[in-house]
């Protein structure tokens, strides 16, 4: 369990380590068990829509193993996995939230879980898609018993930080290590590396090109700015949050952005600015980086940005592209007769677009997607 604020940040940054270095995330796992008095940890990436298909689960390999060969990663043969497609994306369950003693006695998967000990569990989903999902959890030994309440209020404490740690990592693709160890010509991403008081300390050439264009973004004071003054505040914002670190037990330090320009006639008028903060070092150094700036939708076409809010807000390919539709002032019905599906479904997909990115209404979007 953990007694001190400093050991909480330490489990949430040891997430964000793992994202940023393309390791560690077995680490990250034991020590989020840990903390929620645990057996062992769990993420799990399973369905379609993920490309290569994982479980790492911090308990005897042995196990691991024989619940991949069983199969057990399957909704229709877990009712875990089952519960959290069911759940959606943030909220945190275990037993008593999707089964009852009788099921738990005659499922096969629980039976198998009695046998290796791992009867109990908590889980999350981190990021779903249509038939895909990440998920977090951890397994608890008959000696664990079921989580207590204090246990689980841990557990959705850290939760939104492995999911900020895992859309980190599908962000940057591996790309980050590069930037990380100064060789930031491999890169392919415009992206800047502020320090402890959000100055630029180095950024790839990509980015260069694009202050050099004068559009969106631009240095000032060896800060970044955007062209409007409401964009600036908010880019602002995000970076001082960003280098400033977890101070407490809180909210992720990740924050995606519009922003927006008004000048010439090029496209897009929008890109999207991913700001992320970077563990705190014990004694580090004030040249250490202690925020990333990402920026994507550069590529001056409707489906490099439909990419950018499917990576930055966890918009499907569906949601994305009917928010574009919508950027570009169509109606509901009018999408729903192009896209060949109900009214009813475009409007669900409108109300997921408009959680997902903080907005409320459809001009919202077209302020933000097409300002002019």
């Amino acid at each position: 369990m953990l007694d001190t604020d400093d050991q909480w940040i330490h489990v949430a940054d040891s997430f964000t380590d793992a994202a940023l270095n393309g390791d560690g995330w077995y680490q990250a796992l034991e020590l989020f068990a840990q903390a929620t008095g645990s057996e062992g940890g769990q993420l799990i990436g399973i369905g379609t829509g993920i490309t290569t298909p994982f479980n790492t689960w911090t308990i005897n390999p042995e196990i691991a193993a024989e619940f991949d060969e069983l199969g057990f990663s399957s909704p229709d043969l877990n009712p875990r996995v089952r519960a959290g497609m069911a759940a959606g994306p943030g909220r945190v369950i275990s037993e008593a939230d999707f089964i009852t003693p009788e099921q738990i006695r005659t499922d096969e998967h629980y039976k198998w879980s009695r046998h290796r000990d791992v009867p109990y569990c908590c889980l999350s989903t981190l990021i779903a898609g249509t038939d895909s999902l990440i998920g977090l959890a951890v397994s608890r030994s008959n000696r664990d018993g079921h989580i207590t309440p204090a246990q689980k209020q841990i557990f959705a404490s850290l939760a939104p930080h492995v999911r900020t740690a895992v859309r980190t990592q599908m962000m940057l693709e591996g790309n980050t290590a590069s930037l990380l160890t100064g060789t930031m010509e491999a890169m392919s991403l415009a992206a800047f590396a502020c320090d402890h008081i959000g100055q630029v300390m180095a950024m790839t050439p990509q980015a260069e090109a694009l202050l050099s264009d004068g559009r969106f973004l631009k240095l000032q004071l060896n800060c970044l700015t955007a062209e409007l003054s409401q964009d600036s505040q908010a880019l602002d914002q995000a970076i001082r949050e960003a280098v400033a670190g977890l101070q407490r037990p809180g909210p992720p330090l990740m924050k995606s952005l519009f922003i927006r320009s008004l000048q010439g006639e090029q496209t897009p008028d929008t890109i999207i600015v991913d700001v992320i903060s970077l563990p705190v070092r014990p004694f580090a150094f004030s040249f250490t980086p202690r925020a990333l700036v990402l920026v994507r939708g550069l590529n001056r076409d409707d489906q490099q940005l439909i990419a950018a809010l499917k990576t930055a807000f966890l918009l499907t390919e569906a949601e994305a592209q009917v928010a574009m539709q919508l950027a570009n002032g169509q109606k509901p019905e009018d999408i729903a007769d192009s896209r060949r599906v109900s009214v009813a479904t475009i409007r669900s997909q409108i109300k997921s677009i408009y959680e997902k990115m903080g907005i409320n209404r459809q001009g919202e979007l077209v302020t933000r997607l097409r300002p002019r």
